[in-house]
């Protein structure tokens, strides 16, 4: 009896770690396969500063909020937030908006939904910048992502992003119809 408790409890203890190292891998490896090609030209590796605020406030799209955060231990500070199998520091203030033109999802993409998130071009270059930081950031570093106060990914980041279309595996539990709503905006 005490045995099969504890298979059940193992099993339950281990299937949420499961399902995080599946949307992680899902989710390096689309990031690498969409964002890392270049020509080299100088125009990739132009640098501009994000939209100001009041144009990112007045904008008839969506938007996608990214942070650059950081690994951390349960406790250390009232920002580190359970994510899966890890911690995460998600400091609201932390967040940059990066617009969106379109949002679809692919309810047959299997365990994850999948979306699809077209950027506008200040999105795309917030998205771009955001990733090479994350990149220089080390092991601990994540790239997180939220719609409205829903954090949908706090991805390793294995390349920087070069497009401005990515698409994102949310948790099994999110609320993709939510999600899409919020990233499509007022006007669609």
């Amino acid at each position: 009896m005490h045995q099969a408790r504890w298979t059940a409890q193992h099993t339950q203890d281990v299937a949420p770690h499961r399902v995080t190292k599946k949307l992680t891998l899902v989710i390096s490896l689309l990031t690498a396969l969409t964002g890392c090609s270049s020509d080299g030209s100088s125009e990739d590796n132009a640098t501009t500063p994000p939209p100001a605020s009041d144009e990112a406030v007045n904008a008839t799209s969506g938007a996608l909020e990214l942070a650059v955060s950081q690994t951390c231990s349960p406790g250390s500070d009232p920002h580190c937030i359970p994510y899966y199998d890890e911690h995460i520091l998600v400091i609201p203030t932390a967040f940059e908006r990066a617009g969106v033109e379109s949002a679809s999802g692919d309810p047959s993409a299997g365990e994850f939904d999948m979306i699809t998130v077209q950027l506008d071009s200040a999105g795309a270059e917030v998205v771009q910048r955001m990733t090479a930081e994350a990149l220089q950031g080390g092991d601990r570093a994540r790239l997180v992502m939220k719609v409205g106060d829903t954090v949908i990914s706090a991805a390793r980041v294995r390349g920087e992003l070069r497009t401005d279309h990515m698409q994102v595996a949310l948790p099994p539990d999110a609320p993709t119809e939510d999600i899409l709503e919020n990233l499509n905006g007022p006007g669609e």
